[in-house]
């Protein structure tokens, strides 16, 4: 495992983000337009991507050990830079920016949706409450008709 494979799966990593990016996007107009049935199939495809990430994630983790060894403690891409010959490392830190570039922009777009999903979701709750009847106030004024009937007891002075 030497320098070439950490910068191809980054460009693995770094697609996947772009093309996890775009779904999310489309998934911003999903969800303004209320269509359920077409963001249940968005999310699964979503998931997809999230899982082939993980994946490679984890390839990437285990050839930045193998790069940098068992004498280094922090073990990051950064730390891969510092100790890369030239060709490799120039080509490295480009991929590492847009994918940070990427990251950052999924982040924006996911924090939008999730505005989004809770905006709708207090807007269903707000219409429930409009739908269903209000009870009454339980603590004050005079109740008009008989609730269920009380035991006049109490657990405590009931006879064994």
């Amino acid at each position: 495992m030497s320098a070439e494979t950490l910068v191809t799966l980054l460009k693995k990593i770094l697609i996947l983000h772009q093309n996890l990016y775009k779904l999310s996007e489309q998934k911003t107009d999903i969800l303004k337009k209320g269509d359920i049935d077409a963001l249940k199939d968005h999310m699964k495809e979503e998931q997809k991507f999230v899982t082939a990430i993980r994946q490679l994630d984890n390839e990437r983790i285990s050839v930045v050990n193998h790069i940098l060894g068992p004498h280094v403690e922090d073990k990051t891409v950064t730390k891969c830079l510092e100790i890369m010959d030239e060709p490799y490392r120039s080509e490295l830190s480009r991929i590492f920016k847009e994918l940070v570039s990427v990251i950052d922009k999924l982040k924006d777009v996911n924090h939008l949706n999730q505005q989004l999903t809770h905006q709708s979701l207090q807007f269903v709750n707000m219409s429930l409450e409009m739908l269903l009847p209000q009870e009454q106030s339980v603590n004050y004024g005079k109740p008009t008709e008989p609730k269920e009937k009380k035991q006049s007891r109490s657990i405590f002075d009931s006879k064994a």
